[in-house]
């Protein structure tokens, strides 16, 4: 298979995304858009992609499919919001464990970081009720280090600020 590539000056206002922007994937965290790249991949002409460096990889998204999971890095102003709603009282997960498995994904799948947030918050308000089992540890552990590099990155702050700025939101409501 031949694969020619070709990179492309953004010309188009349609485009979310420019070179330079920090974005967030939501299987591969926080990015940076290095590059918009015409690639042939299939033969049937060229398609534009973002070419997307993160810290382990660099991934290429179709720019005309968004539903990739690509958004632009949440805004400082926005983490009042947030801070808010690690505050708040968890929301009752279901006590069946296919179904709970199947809603905290769903959250997680949307690649939104209110959906992070409330993971957080939820999971953590199961475990003072009740253990967590494997699965929801392992999501748990995973989350939080989604939401704590995003979170640092948009704060500006330091990884450990970061750290104790989100546990104290969650033991606020202790």
């Amino acid at each position: 298979m031949r694969i020619s590539v070709s990179v492309y000056q953004p010309v188009d206002t349609k485009m979310n995304f420019n070179e330079g922007d920090r974005v967030v994937h939501k299987k591969f965290g926080v990015g940076i858009v290095v590059s918009i790249e015409g690639m042939n991949l299939s033969g049937n002409g060229h398609s534009l992609y973002y070419r997307v460096d993160f810290s382990k990889t660099t991934v290429w998204v179709p720019v005309s499919n968004q539903s990739e999971g690509l958004r632009l890095i949440t805004p400082k102003s926005h983490l009042y919001r947030y801070r808010a709603l690690l505050k708040s009282s968890p929301v009752s997960i279901d006590g069946d464990f296919h179904k709970r498995r199947s809603e905290l994904e769903k959250r997680i799948d949307r690649g939104t970081f209110k959906g992070l947030c409330e993971v957080i918050r939820d999971l953590n308000g199961r475990n003072a009720e009740k253990p967590l089992n494997y699965y929801e540890k392992t999501l748990l552990k995973r989350t939080r280090e989604a939401l704590i590099s995003e979170w640092s990155i948009t704060s500006g702050v330091s990884r450990s600020e970061t750290i104790d700025e989100i546990n104290g939101c969650l033991e606020h409501r202790k």
